[in-house]
């Protein structure tokens, strides 16, 4: 596209209309995110139903986090599969419109393999709503004159380039734990899994919390993530600080991204994990402790207690703690103080 072509594509989203063009797997409609009239003209348009909401496509990965929170298990997903053929839900920021995720606090999003829509949506500077090119019910339209024949002059502008008629992209759900495949692409589950593979956790425990921490192995393994265990490996009676420890340093040194300990009552391996500089390591007492750790302190170790936990909720805690980003904002400043401190 040219810089008049951009120019005036910009204009028309700026008034409030609807735009098409192409996109990797269909033609496209789109209109300006929080602009609420042009929203209702979509709807309008594709005689669409409020019934579920629209993609929001962006035009960088680095946008999303604007928009969307990210633990470093989505971050790694998105970073290895973006631009490209995946719809990721995330949990939506506040500057996204109730509207536009049906007061649901999610929101679909969308890179686009194609270049020139990246560039178009860039020079527009903001994201779109885009749902595909077709009156609700109807097959999807894949080339521009089939846009013109349906809508005609309901529309602002269409670009007039045809689709590339590639596969459907993959959907998947990041607002759980649990990742969950709503639709399957060229994405598979087990790419994803693939991904996560060189999201790597320590591991470790004493005799009394040997037990969990060969059931948090395994299960950490069937979900993609690289476990580096140091130990213990026997029933044998030993000393908790050294596991502690030794799974410490690894966080610290940058060679894991995070680190699970387990002892009797999680007390003690949970202090000596945080004598090593750089750890901030948490007892995660119930579930709300174990996002919040994450959220507000940014913590890189989780620790428990065989003798006093459910292994079911051990490894539910586990999950919510991988999966939840931290915060920022005034968190920020209050882990600087103990990073100071630290010092």
């Amino acid at each position: 596209m040219n810089k008049e072509e951009l120019l005036k594509i910009k204009s028309t989203l700026l008034e409030g209309k609807v735009i098409a063009f192409p996109t990797e797997t269909v033609m496209g409609l789109g209109v300006i995110f929080d602009d609420f009239h042009a929203y209702n003209r979509l709807n309008s348009i594709k005689r669409r139903p409020e019934a579920k909401p629209y993609t929001m496509m962006l035009s960088s990965i680095k946008e999303i986090e604007k928009y969307a929170y990210l633990s470093v298990r989505d971050k790694r997903i998105i970073s290895k599969f973006m631009p490209g053929p995946l719809t990721v839900l995330l949990k939506a920021k506040k500057n996204i419109p109730g509207y536009v995720t049906h007061d649901t606090g999610i929101i679909g999003i969308r890179v686009p393999d194609m270049e020139e829509i990246r560039d178009m949506i860039h020079f527009v500077d903001k994201p779109l709503l885009v749902p595909s090119a077709n009156r609700s019910g109807e097959k999807p339209l894949a080339t521009y004159q089939e846009v013109i024949d349906t809508f005609g002059d309901e529309l602002g502008y269409i670009i007039k380039k045809d689709s590339l008629k590639e596969s459907p992209s993959t959907i998947i759900d990041l607002t759980k734990e649990e990742i969950t495949v709503i639709r399957t692409g060229k994405i598979t589950l087990e790419d994803i899994k693939g991904a996560l593979k060189n999201m790597r956790i320590s591991l470790g425990s004493d005799h009394g919390g040997l037990e969990y921490k060969n059931a948090v192995k395994e299960h950490l393994l069937s979900k993609g993530y690289e476990v580096v265990d140091v130990g213990t490996n026997t029933k044998d009676s030993c000393d908790y600080p050294v596991f502690g420890i030794n799974a410490a340093k690894l966080v610290a040194s940058g060679e894991c991204d995070f680190g699970v300990v387990i002892c009797t009552s999680g007390e003690g391996i949970m202090m000596a994990a945080n004598k090593v500089k750089g750890i901030r390591c948490g007892l995660a007492y119930n579930d709300d402790v174990a996002r919040l750790m994450r959220q507000h302190n940014d913590a890189n170790m989780i620790a428990f207690g065989q003798k006093f936990m459910e292994l079911e909720d051990v490894i539910r805690r586990v999950d919510i703690f991988l999966v939840t980003e931290f915060e920022g904002g005034r968190h920020q400043n209050r882990v600087n103080i103990i990073i100071d401190e630290e010092k």
